[in-house]
């Protein structure tokens, strides 16, 4: 979703999205907070057989196919990282950033339980799993909220 926004605002009007405002609006207020490199820093991945680093990094590329082997670890590095999803969720249901840490990797289990993909590269099915963890992490944070709210009165 951010790539296609990044696309998306390429040259384009402001006026024409009020996403697209919004966008420009926040890297005007904050330019060294709201570009590609600080965003890729902060919700990339390394990738040390791809960009002979480990620095954090969102990269561009299509999905390598799967092979054993060194080809293998090629491929891994080239799904790019559920965090900016997650962090999306996290912040809608008003999870401190420091939660992220437990959040993520509990959450990522999840959606590794909930494919059911007859191989490595049904997208749709990582896609809908992702999906299905974010709602149901929202009904049971909404749940739990309701709860506390209906004790306390």
């Amino acid at each position: 979703m951010y790539l296609i926004a990044r696309e998306v605002g390429a040259g384009r009007d402001p006026r024409s999205s009020c996403l697209l405002a919004e966008l420009r609006s926040l890297a005007d207020a904050s330019p060294k907070e709201a570009n590609h490199a600080a965003i890729s820093r902060a919700f990339g991945t390394p990738k040390p057989t791809l960009a002979n680093s480990y620095e954090p990094e969102l990269l561009n590329l299509r999905t390598f196919p799967t092979l054993m082997g060194y080809s293998s670890r090629i491929m891994a590095e080239s799904w790019e990282s559920n965090s900016l999803y997650w962090a999306a969720l996290a912040d809608e249901l008003s999870f401190a950033p420091t939660q992220l840490n437990v959040r993520i990797p509990e959450w990522t289990r999840k959606l590794v339980e909930q494919i059911f993909a007859s191989h490595l590269e049904d997208w749709p099915a990582v896609l809908k799993s992702l999906r299905f963890v974010g709602d149901d992490v929202r009904a049971r944070t909404r749940a739990l909220a309701a709860e506390q709210k209906a004790s306390l009165q």
